[in-house]
C-alpha cells in the first residue's frame, strides 16, 4: 500500500481555486488597464474644452460676418477698421474680436500681422493681376483671440468677400 505523501502528512489536497499570487497579479493587470482608461479620459475631456473653445469663437467671428454681409454695401466702405471687442462666455474664456473691412479688394493682406487682435494692425489689398472685378468687391477679415486657461494664446480668422449686389464698376 502505498499513500501519497499529502495523505500521509494529513494535508487534503485541494487543486480548485486561485492562489493568492495568481489574484495579486490579476489585480495589477486590471489597475494598468483601469489607470489606462483614466488617462484617456483625461486627454478626452481636455479636448472637448479645446473644441468647445475653437467653436465659439468661429462662431463669434461668423457673427460680426453676418453683420457686415447685413450692412448696405455704401455703409460697409464707411466701415474704419473696428478697434478690439471683448466678448465673455460661459466657462470663464474671454474672447477678443477684430475686423477689418477693405474696399475694392478681394485679397487682404494685414501688415505686420502677428495673428493676434492688436489695435495697431492695418489692413492692405493684395493686387491678384488675374483678377477682374465686375462690381464693387470688399474684402472682409474677422479675427477672434483668446487665451486658454494654461495661458496659451489662440486664434480664428474667417474672412469673406461682399459686392454690391446693386452697382457696377
Amino acid at each position: 500500500m502505498t499513500k501519497d505523501i499529502t495523505e500521509l502528512n494529513g494535508c487534503p489536497q485541494n487543486n480548485n481555486g486561485f492562489t493568492l499570487v495568481e489574484v495579486m497579479i490579476a489585480m495589477t493587470v486590471l489597475l494598468v488597464g483601469m489607470l489606462g482608461v483614466l488617462s484617456m479620459q483625461y486627454y478626452a475631456i481636455v479636448g472637448n474644452a479645446s473644441s468647445r473653445e475653437v467653436r465659439t469663437a468661429t462662431n463669434l467671428s461668423a457673427e460680426i460676418i453676418e453683420q457686415l454681409k447685413s450692412t448696405p454695401y455704401d455703409n460697409l466702405a464707411l466701415t474704419p477698421p473696428a478697434t478690439p471687442s471683448a466678448a465673455t462666455v460661459t466657462g470663464g474664456v474671454n474672447f477678443t474680436r477684430r475686423s477689418w473691412v477693405v474696399s475694392d479688394c478681394i485679397a487682404m493682406n494685414i501688415d505686420a500681422d502677428d495673428n493676434t487682435c492688436g489695435a495697431g494692425l492695418m489692413p492692405s489689398c493684395t493686387e491678384d493681376p488675374d483678377t477682374t472685378m465686375l462690381v464693387p468687391v470688399s474684402a472682409v477679415r474677422v479675427r477672434t483671440c483668446w487665451t486658454d486657461k494654461d495661458g496659451l494664446q489662440h486664434f480664428v480668422t474667417l474672412d469673406s468677400i461682399r459686392w454690391d449686389e446693386n452697382g457696377t464698376l
